[in-house]
């Protein structure tokens, strides 16, 4: 199995409205895929509360069944429509990280 985590830093967003709307379409949007994707096993989405400058505001925990399971997801259209029309529009700053267990 591969965990998949992700996080970001967002702003408001002229089309996309203030961060906290944003932060909320995001976290409806990802969850949305669980069931959409072959190999998805897990996916959860939560805010952060940390006040810390290096803090990021946006965490994505999820479990795949394999690498492949893992490239699958990143190239799934359903994920696309995400990452692109509205995720990569609305982080200014982001980290990953993927690990097998």
């Amino acid at each position: 199995m591969v965990k998949h985590i992700v996080m970001w830093k967002v702003e408001d967003h002229e089309k996309h409205g203030k961060k906290q709307e944003i932060m909320l379409k995001m976290k409806e949007q990802l969850e949305a895929l669980k069931g959409e994707i072959e190999g998805l096993l897990e996916i959860e989405v939560g805010f952060n509360f940390n006040p810390a400058e290096a803090a990021y505001d946006v965490a994505l925990y999820s479990v795949l069944k394999s690498k492949e399971a893992l490239e699958h997801y990143q190239n799934h259209p359903k994920h696309l429509q995400v990452a692109n029309e509205l995720v990569r529009q609305v982080a200014t700053h982001r980290v990953v990280a993927d690990y097998e267990i």
